[in-house]
């Protein structure tokens, strides 16, 4: 473990990051990897079911990545995915949550782009410290 500490993105809630796992950064750089590794497929199921307005479908491809942000630290996001994923539960049609959609898919993007810069920044950290 690092006697160093990294600075997170202030999207990124660093005391959850370091209750879960301490300040172990190469597992935190794994943990980023693995989230970057799914997320294209993640975000793209939740876009082509939007696009096919498949509510259930989407229900589900929102619900499989609420954990991933918990993972990252990014609680707000992950709170967001609760919420539209809750709002799918009572929709009639995905016309109904259509501006939650639109937010829910900005933030996720937007969270990518977070998560592929920390994960930059994690690894040249972990470099310099080892």
């Amino acid at each position: 473990m690092s006697s160093s500490t990294f600075v997170f993105n202030d999207k990124i809630d660093a005391a959850y990051i370091h209750e879960m796992y301490e300040t172990d950064y190469p597992y935190i750089e794994t943990i980023f990897k693995t989230i970057l590794d799914g997320f294209d497929a993640d975000l793209a199921a939740i876009q082509d079911s939007y696009r096919k307005a498949n509510l259930e479908l989407l229900r589900k491809s929102v619900h499989k990545v609420i954990p991933t942000f918990g993972f990252a630290g990014m609680l707000k996001v992950q709170e967001k995915c609760k919420e539209v994923e809750n709002k799918c539960k009572s929709a009639t049609s995905v016309s109904d949550i259509d501006l939650d959609l639109v937010e829910l898919i900005k933030y996720l993007k937007e969270a990518g782009t977070i998560i592929m810069e920390e994960y930059k920044k994690l690894q040249s950290f972990n470099n310099s410290v080892s």
